[in-house]
């Protein structure tokens, strides 16, 4: 689902929900709940806290090689999500930034690099190049991992995923804890959004 929503709140009504399928990029300023399920693919949720808006993405591959425009690929989604929130009026010095996903669960090349690892990289890569601080990210591991952007807080909810026939959802966590978020250096993004 690529959209983007700039209804004013009605406090007493529920925030809306949506839910991403890979290629999904959605921005929002009414308070909204965006969640998806990762694999090996990234989500890049941005928070807008000035104007306490905000906006995810989920994609499979870093690159779009064919240059087809397509979001289900790293370079494209992130371009659609910065642009959606800079429609929305946000700025990227009041924007920070969380990634989430890249598990290591399809091996890619003979070094051991995986599509995942691929993934996160390119997403730190873009935050960094467009002066977007990452604030948190949970990436890697074996695991997949459900996660829910509250866009008017900017508090994203994180389930593992457990690995068996049937996953099932670990008990949830507010991501990151409601602690001071260590920086990324201090630990080693048109129509449609």
């Amino acid at each position: 689902m690529n959209a983007l929503s700039d209804d004013a709140a009605d406090p007493l009504e529920p925030p809306l929900r949506v839910f991403l399928n890979p290629g999904g990029v959605h921005c929002a300023a009414a308070p909204t709940v965006i969640s998806t399920i990762l694999g090996s693919c990234v989500a890049v949720c941005l928070w807008d806290r000035a104007l306490r808006v905000g906006g995810m993405n989920h994609y499979l591959l870093a690159h779009d090689t064919r240059r087809a425009n397509n979001t289900r690929f790293g370079d494209v989604a992130v371009e659609r999500l910065v642009e959606g929130m800079l429609r929305l009026g946000c700025r990227p010095d009041t924007m920070r930034a969380k990634v989430f996903g890249g598990a290591a669960v399809l091996q890619f090349g003979a070094n051991g690099d995986t599509v995942g690892s691929q993934n996160v990289r390119l997403a730190l890569q873009l935050m960094h190049t467009r002066g977007i601080p990452v604030i948190a990210r949970r990436t890697g591991g074996r695991f997949g991992l459900m996660i829910r952007l509250h866009t008017d807080t900017g508090d994203v909810l994180v389930r593992r995923l457990s690995a068996g026939p049937a996953p099932t959802p670990d008990p949830p966590q507010i991501w990151p804890p409601r602690v001071r978020a260590i920086p990324v250096e201090e630990l080693s993004e048109s129509a449609g959004c």
